[in-house]
């Protein structure tokens, strides 16, 4: 008796692959429901703003004078970010942990938000930044002494508190305060 033609086993290799396409999307599924539960795709506003969604009873009353100053009024979060991203050369620089604005004094950085930077800021922009970027704009005929301290202790808050001890030694040294 002749063997019958062997049929390949299609209907095997079907059910394989559609239980592997299950798999793979029973895993994803899982994985992005608990990324979302763990806060790791928060929402960006359609906007496209920067958003600080740490909790406001984490902050003083300075600091959330300051995060208004620095999200709304300034506007400093569409240049210089909020408290995540970025990295120690960025221009214009980041203001969280990631930057370097942590490296100097408190008198230098008032200077610079007065009167829109100094010679290490133009010294900077020559070296750093890319064509096109913008220019620091003084902001002494819209913030007060007061909202400028509010905005860098709100700026404080995105650094580790090591980076904080060591802008307060720079602050020490330089500024005599």
């Amino acid at each position: 008796m002749a063997a019958p033609d062997a049929e390949p086993r299609r209907p095997r290799r079907v059910a394989a692959l559609l239980g592997f396409v299950i798999g793979v999307i029973v895993v994803v599924s899982l994985g992005l429901l608990l990324g979302s539960q763990l806060g790791w795709f928060a929402a960006t506003p359609a906007s496209g703003a920067i958003l600080d969604t740490r909790p406001k009873s984490r902050f003083s009353t300075q600091e959330l004078q300051g995060q208004t100053i620095y999200y709304v009024t300034a506007n400093c979060a569409s240049c210089h970010g909020g408290p995540t991203g970025g990295d120690m050369m960025d221009y214009p620089p980041r203001h969280n942990s990631n930057g370097h604005t942590w490296h100097h004094p408190e008198c230098e950085l008032k200077q610079i938000i007065r009167e829109g930077g100094d010679e290490m800021t133009a010294a900077m922009r020559d070296t750093m930044a890319p064509p096109g970027a913008p220019k620091m704009l003084p902001f002494k005929d819209r913030l007060s002494d007061a909202d400028i301290d509010a905005v860098l202790a709100y700026i404080r808050t995105m650094w580790f508190s090591y980076q904080q001890d060591a802008q307060a030694e720079v602050t020490q040294t330089y500024c005599g305060t």
